[in-house]
Parts: C-alpha cells; sequence; structure tokens
C-alpha cells in the first residue's frame, strides 16, 4: 500500500512538473469586456504562451473587439455562458489555466450577481478541473476580483453588495485545490497600459495615499504576468502608485504581493 501511495505522489509531482515546464494554455472567460478584451488581446500577442482561448456570448462584439475571423472554435473562439455549466466543456478541455474576467455590469440583480460572480466561478474552476488529466495543483485560475471586500456594508460607489459574491468565490477559489492568484483592482479606469507606476497591498489598504484608480489595461499586465509566472498563492489589491517605478517591474510586483512568510 505504501508503494501505491508512494507512487501516485511521484506520478502527480511528475505532471505538476510537466505543466510547470510548459507554455501556459490559457482561457479567458469575459474576453469582450473592457478588462477581458485587452488581458486576450496582450496574451495573443505574448510568444510566451503556448494557446489563447475566448469564451464569448456574442460573437459579433468578439469580431469587433477580439481581431478574429470566422471568430469560432477554429480560432479559438468559443460561445459559452458562465452561469451555464454546459457551455464551459468544450472551452476548459485541454487548457491548464484560466484568467477569469467574466462579471456582471452596473444594475445586475442579486439572482445575477450571484450567478455570474459567485457560482460562475465554482462553474469555471469545475470545467477547468475536470475536463483536464493533470494534477490538481498543476491547473491555474487567475481571478480578477475587486478590493473592498472587507467592507461589510460597502456603499454603491465603492462596490456595494456585489462584493460579496465577489469575497465568496475567493474564499472558493482558495480552497479548491488549484493554484490561484486573485487580483483585487480598486477602480478601475480606461487608458494605456504602462504609464503609471502600481502598487500591491492586502486587507483593502491603498498602496500610496490618494490613489484609488489602475488602468484596465494594467490589470490585464498583470495577469497575464500571472498566466505566464503560472503563480499560486496570491490574493493582492492593485492600483496605482505615484511612487513606483514606470512601467512597473511585473515579476517583482507579484513578489511584492507575498506575504513576508511566503517564499519569494
Amino acid at each position: 500500500m505504501l508503494h501505491l501511495c508512494l507512487a501516485a505522489a511521484a506520478w502527480t509531482s511528475e505532471l505538476a512538473n510537466d505543466a510547470a515546464s510548459s507554455p501556459p494554455r490559457v482561457l479567458v472567460t469575459g474576453a469582450t469586456g473592457r478588462t477581458g478584451s485587452a488581458l486576450y488581446l496582450q496574451l495573443k500577442a505574448d510568444s510566451r504562451i503556448a494557446e489563447v482561448r475566448a469564451l464569448v456570448r456574442n460573437v459579433t462584439k468578439a469580431r469587433e473587439l477580439l481581431g478574429c475571423k470566422a471568430c469560432d472554435e477554429s480560432e479559438g473562439v468559443f460561445v459559452g455562458d458562465v452561469t451555464k455549466p454546459e457551455t464551459l466543456t468544450a472551452a476548459s478541455t485541454g487548457v491548464d489555466t484560466v484568467a477569469i474576467a467574466a462579471a456582471v455590469g452596473g444594475g445586475a440583480s442579486q439572482k445575477e450577481m450571484r450567478a455570474v460572480e459567485f457560482d460562475g466561478v465554482e462553474h469555471q474552476v469545475a470545467a477547468l478541473a475536470q475536463q483536464n488529466a493533470r494534477a490538481l495543483p498543476s491547473l491555474r485560475v487567475v481571478l480578477c476580483s475587486s478590493m473592498g471586500t472587507t467592507d461589510p456594508k460597502p456603499a454603491p460607489f465603492k462596490g456595494g453588495s456585489v462584493l460579496f459574491w465577489k469575497l465568496n468565490a475567493e474564499a472558493f477559489l482558495l480552497g479548491s485545490g488549484l493554484g490561484s492568484t486573485i487580483v483585487k483592482p480598486c477602480g478601475l479606469s480606461s487608458g494605456e497600459a504602462g504609464m503609471h507606476g502600481l502598487g500591491v497591498s492586502h486587507n483593502d489598504a491603498l498602496p500610496s495615499p490618494g490613489t484609488f484608480l489602475v488602468a484596465r489595461a494594467d490589470v490585464a499586465r498583470v495577469m497575464r504576468e500571472a498566466v505566464i509566472e503560472r503563480s499560486a498563492g496570491l490574493r493582492f489589491g492593485l492600483c496605482n502608485d505615484p511612487g513606483a517605478k514606470v512601467p512597473a517591474d511585473l515579476p517583482k510586483l507579484l513578489q511584492e504581493a507575498r506575504w513576508p512568510w511566503q517564499a519569494r
């Protein structure tokens, strides 16, 4: 029995090492959203990524934003809905990473918030885990969440009740058995990537006084770096930091996002 256990542990370790040494194959969900489309395009342009897929609900929108032509599975574009688990199977088969940028917009009902922000994350993680033969610790999820989740009663302008469901999704992901990175941006803005210094923090602290915004394109850059590094065990706030280097040193930023007791 001991021999079998040791053999199983060795096999699992071998799978994890193989995954870590292979270029990522990643699915971006919410790929036609403002953050998701930026992330998809950045990943597509990066030679360190083996394959990039997009999960979209609207092919016409995908054609406008993602630069696809057929905009079908032959180009890695899959039509699906994170609230409908049966639509995630094909897109999740064969990838080792899911970058979650799917989120509700303003005016969503509580039912919609739960369906997308919490149940939807569970569905995406389950699809990744169940459609791949890799050991769970070798799989990766990079989640775009939000700052503000330490506030039990956040005001609407700070995120409102959707933060409850985002926090529940974070807790689920951390206990899922998959390696994860949770990026919690402060207020999101438009604008080009790399124009501002970036700072990371924990527990909703601001990295620098008076900083409340971060460009979606910069959030996408940080998520892309987490995909490439196959980082895990990270959960951090992300904001502009006027005192930080421009453009940000992304590998160093992810190191700074670790707690002091985590290996660096």
